[in-house]
């Protein structure tokens, strides 16, 4: 399982945002605040599937995920580790264009693993901006980052019209992390 995740790390260490791949409380917890049955899901930076994994295992379906990942042989690694689920070779940064839900309509979930506080200003913006167009207003953007802050600042949640709440804290991830969920301020009113 290493394997893929230290070759990629080792092509493009800068493109990898993290030093090991997702440990399994961490994966489990993504997919908790995702709540997957029956929802169209995104996830973007699977890397070597570890969140895929955790969100087969609380109700997604094959036919229901979409793996959007930048790294060639990561993309085919993953195809092959999920028969049945949807996975693109494409930068986050044009969303919109490579990747959009089989029926049409927008995303219930977008899972994200990329290292949003360690990215440009502009880039983070630019792919905040197409997974709001791609997410459903009632929809979720489910994001983790190992710093003690928030991994979109108020400035953005304030652009983007979205509230974030930390949903857990995960201690026994190496480093520890906590997970992020993102939604329409009207959601939380539900």
């Amino acid at each position: 399982m290493y394997q893929p995740f230290v070759l990629a790390l080792l092509r493009n260490p800068r493109q990898i945002g993290a030093v090991v791949p997702s440990g399994q409380s961490l994966a489990r917890a993504m997919a908790i605040a995702a709540a997957p049955s029956g929802k169209r899901i995104l996830e973007i930076g699977p890397g070597t599937g570890a969140i895929t994994k955790a969100l087969l295992a609380e109700g997604a379906t094959p036919d229901q995920l979409c793996l959007l990942e930048r790294d060639t042989k990561l993309t085919i690694y993953l195809t092959e580790k999920f028969p049945g689920v949807r996975v693109i070779n494409g930068d986050a940064r044009s969303i919109a264009d490579v990747v959009q839900p089989k029926s049409g309509s927008c995303f219930d979930i977008v899972i994200s693993s990329l290292p949003l506080l360690n990215m440009r200003e502009a880039d983070k913006i630019t792919i905040l901006d197409q997974v709001f167009s791609i997410l459903d207003p009632q929809g979720a953007l489910v994001q983790y980052t190992y710093s003690a802050k928030a991994p979109i600042s108020p400035s953005l949640t304030n652009r983007f019209g979205v509230k974030g709440e930390r949903t857990a804290m995960i201690f026994r991830n190496l480093p520890p992390a906590s997970v992020w969920k993102y939604c329409h301020p009207r959601m939380y009113e539900v």
